[in-house]
């Protein structure tokens, strides 16, 4: 029993000497998010929206954690598509759409820039996030186009564990998709097309 506890005493002491030398090795990313959509109108019901996604960033890397390992962990989403897709479903259900095929509207969602830059000075981390979606609604010969840009800063004393990298992230994602679903004028070509 004696030889349990300096095993364990032994083995607290390594990790809090590892973690002071900052041996402690920063993984990367995969972003599983989950943004809550706020909606201010209802629509109705019986309208049909087939909602399309689409990541066209030619870098699907959204950026990198300043470790100073050599590569740089890199930060991902796990699935940009299926992020926007049920996102704008989700919302639009919200809102009281019901039916989510072809037949009517056509909305296309496609990711432009999704970016996470680092400035560090000391222990200082400056974390720059950005975002731009464009969407292409469309019912028969009639179009409606939007895009929609955020900015976030956020300051760290030392890197964002992954929580906080989740956190921010999502709470960018969520701001500028729900710019997309309350954007007056795309809810006005919904209603009245």
């Amino acid at each position: 029993m004696l030889s349990f506890h300096k095993s364990v005493t032994l083995a607290t002491l390594l990790l809090i000497s590892s973690v002071i030398s900052g041996c402690v090795t920063l993984n990367s990313q995969e972003l599983d998010l989950h943004p809550e959509l706020q909606v201010s109108r209802k629509l109705d019901k019986n309208t049909r929206i087939d909602v399309q996604a689409k990541d066209i960033r030619i870098n699907k890397v959204i950026g990198y954690r300043a470790t100073g390992e050599d590569p740089l962990p890199e930060i991902v989403l796990k699935d940009s598509v299926t992020l926007l897709k049920h996102t704008t479903e989700h919302a639009l259900e919200d809102m009281g759409i019901r039916r989510l095929f072809p037949g009517e509207f056509k909305l296309q969602i496609d990711l432009v820039d999704l970016n996470y830059q680092v400035t560090k000075v000391a222990l200082k981390q400056t974390i720059d996030l950005n975002m731009k979606i464009k969407v292409d609604l469309s019912k028969g010969n009639k179009r409606y186009t939007g895009s929609y840009s955020s900015n976030k800063q956020h300051i760290f004393v030392g890197t964002p564990s992954e929580e906080d990298n989740t956190k921010i992230i999502n709470e960018l994602v969520t701001e500028n998709m729900n710019l997309m679903v309350n954007d007056p004028q795309l809810l006005d070509f919904i209603q009245f097309n």
